[in-house]
Formats: C-alpha cells, sequence, structure tokens
C-alpha cells in the first residue's frame, strides 16, 4: 500500500472485491473515508458496511476495533472477505447482521457510528431500473430519499449516545438545510457540515430535474454545467 503522510493509507489502495449490486467502493464511501480521521477515536460501527470498504480503512489507519453491520447477508459475507484480503487480525473487528435498529448500544463500546444510508429518492428515480435486488435495497431510501435516515435517528433517539460522533454521508438532493434542521428539532442532535463536494448527477434523474423549477433546482443545488447536471455530497457529524 502508498503511504499517505506516512500514516495513512490512501482508501483507494485497499484491496477490495465487489459483487453484482454491492460496490467495492462509492462516491459516498470513498468521500467518508477521506474525511473522518479515524485516529481520534477507538471503536467504530459501521453501518450498513456493504463490502466493508469504510470500517476497513479505519482499520489500517488505526482504529482499534470495528463492528460490521448490514442487514444483507450476502454483503456480510462479502466485508469477510474483504477483511481477510487485507490481513486484519480476528481481535479487530466484530460482525453484527440484520438492521441498525435491532442494535442495542447499551451493549457496545463505541464512540464513532458511520452510515452511508439509502437516499435514492423513489419519488424522482423508479427503484425498479436498477435489476439487483441487493443494490435495489442499499439505495431505496423511499419517495422522498430521507425514509431510512428518519429511522436511523429515530432509532439513535432512544440509545444511549452521549460522547459518540456520528457521521452520515448526505446528498444535496435531500435538500440538505431543511433535512438538519428537522433532525436538530426532533432529535436534539447538532450538525456540522465537515466537507462538501461536487460531484455528477446520475443520468437517471435526468428526466425529473429538467421538469423542475429554478428554485427546486436551488434548493437541491443541482446545477447545469456543460450540459451536465451536478449536485454536492457532504458529510456531517452530529453529536448530542
Amino acid at each position: 500500500m502508498t503511504m499517505k503522510n506516512h500514516t495513512e493509507y490512501l482508501v483507494d489502495d485497499l484491496n477490495l472485491e465487489n459483487r453484482p449490486g454491492i460496490a467495492d467502493k462509492t462516491k459516498f464511501s470513498k468521500f467518508m473515508c477521506d474525511t473522518v480521521d479515524f485516529k481520534n477515536y477507538k471503536r467504530l460501527l459501521d453501518v450498513g458496511c456493504g463490502s466493508g470498504v469504510v470500517g476497513i480503512y479505519a482499520l489500517v489507519n488505526q482504529i482499534s476495533f470495528v463492528y460490521f453491520n448490514d442487514i444483507q447477508r450476502s454483503a456480510m459475507e462479502l466485508s469477510k472477505i474483504n477483511i481477510s484480503k487485507n490481513s486484519i487480525l480476528e481481535d479487530k473487528y466484530q460482525f453484527i447482521e440484520g438492521s441498525f435498529n435491532s442494535i442495542d448500544l447499551s451493549k457496545y463500546l463505541v464512540d464513532i457510528i458511520i452510515f452511508n444510508p439509502p437516499q435514492l429518492p423513489t419519488g424522482l428515480v423508479n427503484i425498479e431500473s436498477f435489476s439487483e435486488e441487493s443494490e435495489k435495497k442499499f439505495r431505496d431510501g423511499g419517495d422522498n430519499g430521507r425514509k431510512i435516515i428518519s429511522d436511523f435517528f429515530l432509532w439513535l433517539s432512544k440509545q444511549p449516545i452521549d460522547g459518540i460522533s456520528i457521521y452520515l454521508c448526505l446528498s444535496s438532493v435531500l435538500k440538505i438545510d431543511p433535512l438538519l434542521k428537522e433532525i436538530k428539532q426532533k432529535y436534539g442532535l447538532s450538525a456540522t457540515k465537515e466537507k462538501s463536494k461536487t460531484v455528477v448527477l446520475r443520468e437517471i434523474f435526468y428526466p425529473s430535474i429538467k421538469k423542475m423549477s429554478q428554485q427546486e433546482l436551488s434548493d437541491r443545488e443541482v446545477k447545469l454545467i456543460d450540459d451536465k447536471y451536478y449536485k454536492n455530497l457532504y458529510v456531517v457529524k452530529f453529536k448530542k
């Protein structure tokens, strides 16, 4: 692996496999890895771990322990393969299969939670456009893209999260500022936009985007540049 600043490994250096419907790296997972300084934490809960990229990246960059969680067994199996490919010691991780809202945080020592939630707004994009069932599951955010995010914060509201840092990577298509305000009002969690990045919007959005008013595009931070639409990604840190 190529060293970064003499102490950090690059996410692109990770030796990872993927499977149909479960990517080895996505824009969201890579951006999360590039943003969070895992050396500041000890024990990570990687929610919706998929191929395991974020948790594995954290482990090779000096975090002490990772709980890998996913609702899909195929994702858990892929994470196990990728952990092995990166020579992670067995005492450095544990698997928690199932929905995140079945996890009782009081049973785990965690100081950081990472989640790249399903957030594809099915009111704008037909989820059946994706052929793999596993991909549908990790993309489907409900009609407005916020369903799983709302479920996640409802679960957190019932958990002992004092002292825990929570990071989500969110698309501006969700209307970020109203979403963060809603989370603050409902659950009392403060939000900090740690980092933003402009990325190309998938063409699957174009039919809906082209029908939107200029105000709607502005609210979603969508811009047309040289015949391509762009959106923003945000890594947001939440604290109680």
